[in-house]
C-alpha cells in the first residue's frame, strides 16, 4: 500500500535499505512488472528519479530486493541460533526450534515470500539477478549446514539443502495452494520426525554426487 504521508527526507545511507524494503512491498502487491524506479519513488513519496540515482537498472533494483531479503533472513537465523544454544552447544531439539521458527516466520510474512517467488521466476531471464538468488540460497544453506554440523548431523551439507527445500515447498503450498497444503500446526511433528531419521542417516545415504549443479544453477 502506498504511503500517504510525506516522510522526513532520510539520509543517503538510509535510502538503500528503504528502497529494498519498498521493492519487496511493490513486488508482493503489483508483481514483477510493477517493480519500476518510478513506482518505488511513488511508494516512498520521493521525488521522481530518486531511486534511479541509487540503482540505475531494473536488474540492480531486483538485486537490491534480493539483498534486502537476505539481510532479514540471515539476521533472523543468527538470533535463532543464539537462542538455541544450551550449555554452549546446539541440540537436535534446538535445531527443531530453529527450523519451525523459520517456517512460521516465512508463512507469517507472506509478502516477503511472494516477492521472493516473483524474483526467482524473473531471475531465470536475468543472469545478474539469478546469481544474487543463488548466492542468497547459498547463504541460507550455509547457515543451516553449520547448525546441523554443530548438532552432530552426519551429512550437514546435503541435509541442509534437503531440509530447506522441504520447508520451502511446504511454505509455497501453504501460501499459494488454497486446498492442498499441510496445516502449520502439523509442521513441527513432521520436522521432528525428519530430523530423527536424518540424525541417524548412514554414511552411504548421501553420496557426494548428490550435491551438484542442477537445472537452476
Amino acid at each position: 500500500m502506498r504511503n500517504s504521508a510525506v516522510k522526513a527526507r532520510p539520509a543517503p545511507e538510509e535510502r538503500m535499505p528503504l528502497i529494498g524494503g519498498a521493492a519487496i512491498e511493490v513486488l508482493a502487491s503489483k508483481g514483477i512488472r510493477g517493480l519500476t524506479h518510478r513506482e518505488i519513488d511513488r511508494h516512498l513519496n520521493w521525488p521522481e528519479g530518486t531511486t534511479s540515482r541509487y540503482y540505475r537498472t531494473r536488474d540492480a533494483l531486483m538485486t537490491a530486493a534480493v539483498q534486502h531479503l537476505v539481510d532479514i533472513e540471515m539476521a533472523d537465523v543468527t538470533e535463532w541460533k543464539k537462542a538455541a544454544v544450551v550449555a554452549g552447544s546446539i541440540t537436535v531439539e534446538g535445531v527443531v526450534d530453529i527450523l519451525i521458527t523459520n517456517y512460521h516466520t516465512w508463512i507469517n510474512n507472506a509478502e516477503r515470500q511472494i516477492a521472493r517467488y516473483e524474483l526467482s521466476l524473473e531471475a531465470r531471464r536475468r543472469p545478474a539477478v539469478h546469481e544474487a538468488i543463488i548466492n542468497a540460497r547459498g547463504s541460507m544453506c550455509g547457515a543451516v549446514q553449520s547448525t546441523l554440523a554443530a548438532a552432530g548431523f552426519p551429512h550437514p551439507e546435503t541435509q541442509a539443502i534437503v531440509l530447506l527445500s522441504a520447508l520451502d515447498g511446504l511454505c509455497h503450498d501453504y501460501l499459494l495452494h488454497a486446498r492442498y497444503y499441510v496445516e502449520p500446526a502439523h509442521i513441527e511433528g513432521i520436522i521432528r520426525r525428519w530430523l530423527g531419521v536424518e540424525y541417524d542417516a548412514p554414511s552411504h545415504a548421501y553420496p557426494e554426487s548428490d550435491i551438484g549443479a542442477g537445472a537452476g544453477s
